[in-house]
């Protein structure tokens, strides 16, 4: 019996597996940079605090990052009108939008599987007044082990640290879930004296505290009126290190069914 039972998750496993490598290649063929696959179990409280009671109905989020494109972050002037900035137009008019077509393709493929899936809009306001969105992007792709939560309250990833730009797909397939990443970030303040506005606090991140513990959102969003901004992600030492290897999402799934 439990040889049965032994082989029976094993077999389990080994589906798991493979949707979550067949939704990475589907995904990276369509210009997806990085992939990872949240359990948002642990954190349904906050999940709801944000989007609506029916966000209970989806265990788990899939993550899609795209890479900034590094001389665009490199070469804008924080200081430009916004309408002239080829850095907002490439982060919210090319960026943003690819990345919601593309929640909107694997949402549409998880659908056809059988699986209920719901695509996370990239940029809106939920509602517009709270400026933040229906889910926090940030926590999916932290919750999904492709980076940490830096003091400017930005995602870092170890491979393009902040200059990624994410979505979220919401659902119920069982998919091979990862792991938050620790904060190396350490005693580093480049972000933190970077900010014209001064709107972060300097603070680590710290999931039992509110975001205002280290980010004023207002005292940004009015600075953006009028300017692009994007110091903060164009400063950190981590988008400007050498890159790694992506990580394999199907990972963790092959080296828990060879210890089981």
């Amino acid at each position: 019996m439990d040889n049965q039972i032994h082989k029976e998750r094993e077999r389990k496993m080994n589906q798991d597996s493979a949707l979550t490598e067949k939704m990475w290649a589907f995904s990276k063929c369509r210009g997806a940079d990085l992939f990872g696959v949240a359990d948002l179990v642990p954190a349904e409280k906050f999940v709801l605090s944000q989007g609506p009671s029916w966000f209970s109905g989806f265990p788990r989020a899939i993550s899609i990052g795209m890479r900034l494109n590094d001389p665009i972050v490199d070469h804008h002037s924080p200081l430009e009108r916004r309408r002239d900035s080829q850095y907002w137009h490439h982060v919210y008019d090319v960026v943003t939008p690819s990345l919601d077509f593309l929640a909107y393709d694997v949402s549409r493929q998880l659908n056809s599987l059988g699986f209920q899936a719901f695509p996370v809009p990239g940029s809106m306001p939920y509602p517009l007044e709270k400026l933040e969105g229906m889910l926090s992007h940030k926590l999916a792709a932290h919750l999904a082990g492709l980076g940490w939560v830096g003091k400017s309250c930005l995602l870092i990833t170890p491979q393009f640290g902040p200059r990624v730009r994410f979505v979220s797909i919401l659902t119920d397939a069982p998919l091979v879930t990862g792991a938050p990443l620790d904060n190396p970030c350490g005693k580093c303040r480049i972000c933190v004296d970077a900010c014209p506005v001064g709107a972060f606090t300097g603070r680590d991140f710290d999931p039992a505290e509110g975001v205002e513990a280290r980010f004023d959102t207002r005292k940004c969003s009015e600075y953006r009126r009028e300017h692009p901004c994007g110091i903060c992600v164009a400063v950190c030492p981590r988008g400007k290190s050498g890159r790694v290897a992506m990580p394999d999402p199907t990972e963790a799934g092959k080296q828990e069914s060879n210890t089981a």
